[in-house]
C-alpha cells in the first residue's frame, strides 16, 4: 500500500466539498462539515479512515454526515481511490454504485463492461437483481470473470431478447449497445488482466505460485461461505428459460383455440 502522505491526501480531495483532514501522523483521514456562519467548534467531524480500514459502520451514529450528499460523495471518492483499503460495514446500493462509478477509469476492459452490464441489469429488473445475497462488487467480479472466460452465452441471449422485444425504446437501445460491446470484447485483454492478477513477476516471468496461493485462499473462502441464492448469471439464464416456456405454452393455447 502506498503511504498516505499529505500530498496524496490533497490529490484525493481537490474540490471545495466538506473539509477532509489529514492527521499529523499521516495515518488517518477525517470528514469535517462546517456550516457557514457558525463557530468551528460546532463543526461535525469524524475519522473515516484509520490505518488500512475505512469505517462505514460509524456513520450510523453520525446522521449529519451520512445524510449529507457532499460528505458521502467525498467518502465514496476515498473508497474508490484507495481500493486496497478494507471496508468495515455494509455499503448501501447507492454508495457502492457511486464507488464503482468513480473507479471506472482505472478498471480493466472486462471490469468496465461488467459494471455496465451490472447497472443495466439493476435498472431493467431491480427485483431480479436483488434476488440474491450478492453485492454489486460480487456481481461485477462474477460478470468480469465470465467475460474473461468467454462464458457470456446466457447474458447475450438475455440482452438479445430485450433488444428485440423490450417494452421501452431506451431499454432496447441500451441492450443493443451492450450486445455490441459484448461482441467487440477481445480475449486478448485477458493476458493483461492475468498479468495484473499475478503481479509478482521476476524477469518478466509470471509468478504462478502467487496465483496458486490466491486461488487456494479463494477456494477456502468459497467453502466457508454460507449457501447463497443463485448467481446473477444463473438467474438471467433461468429468466430466459421461463420466458421461453411461457411463450411455448401460449403457442399451444393459441393452436388449441384455432382447432
Amino acid at each position: 500500500m502506498l503511504p498516505l502522505t499529505q500530498g496524496r491526501a490533497l490529490e484525493l480531495f481537490d474540490r471545495d466539498l466538506p473539509v477532509c483532514l489529514l492527521h499529523e501522523d499521516g495515518s488517518e483521514i477525517g470528514v469535517n462539515i462546517h456550516t457557514p456562519g457558525t463557530e468551528a467548534f460546532e463543526d461535525v467531524g469524524i475519522d473515516i479512515l484509520t490505518g488500512k480500514r475505512i469505517d462505514l459502520d460509524i456513520l450510523e451514529y453520525i446522521p449529519d454526515i451520512k445524510g449529507n450528499p457532499q460528505a458521502m460523495e467525498v467518502i465514496a471518492e476515498l473508497a474508490a481511490k484507495l481500493p486496497e483499503m478494507e471496508i468495515d460495514g455494509r455499503m448501501s446500493e447507492e454508495f457502492e454504485a457511486k464507488v464503482w462509478e468513480k473507479r471506472m477509469p482505472d478498471l480493466t476492459p472486462a471490469e468496465q463492461l461488467a459494471v455496465e452490464l451490472d447497472r443495466f441489469t439493476y435498472d431493467y429488473d431491480t427485483a431480479l437483481y436483488r434476488d440474491s445475497s450478492q453485492s454489486m462488487t460480487e456481481n461485477v467480479s462474477e460478470i468480469a470473470e465470465a467475460l474473461k472466460q468467454r462464458d457470456t452465452h446466457d447474458i447475450a441471449l438475455w440482452l438479445a431478447d430485450i433488444a428485440a422485444d423490450g417494452t421501452a425504446p431506451e431499454e432496447r437501445k441500451r441492450a443493443m449497445e451492450l450486445l455490441e460491446k459484448l461482441a467487440e470484447y477481445k480475449p486478448l485483454a485477458k493476458i493483461e488482466e492475468m498479468e495484473e492478477q499475478n503481479y509478482n513477476m521476476v524477469d518478466n516471468v509470471l509468478n504462478n505460485g502467487a496465483g496458486e496461493k490466491a486461488q487456494k485462499e479463494e477456494n477456502k473462502k468459497v467453502q466457508e461461505k454460507p449457501a447463497a441464492k443463485p448467481s446473477l448469471k444463473a438467474r438471467l439464464a433461468e429468466k430466459k428459460a421461463q420466458a421461453a416456456g411461457q411463450g411455448h405454452e401460449e403457442n399451444i393455447k393459441n393452436k388449441q383455440r384455432e382447432m
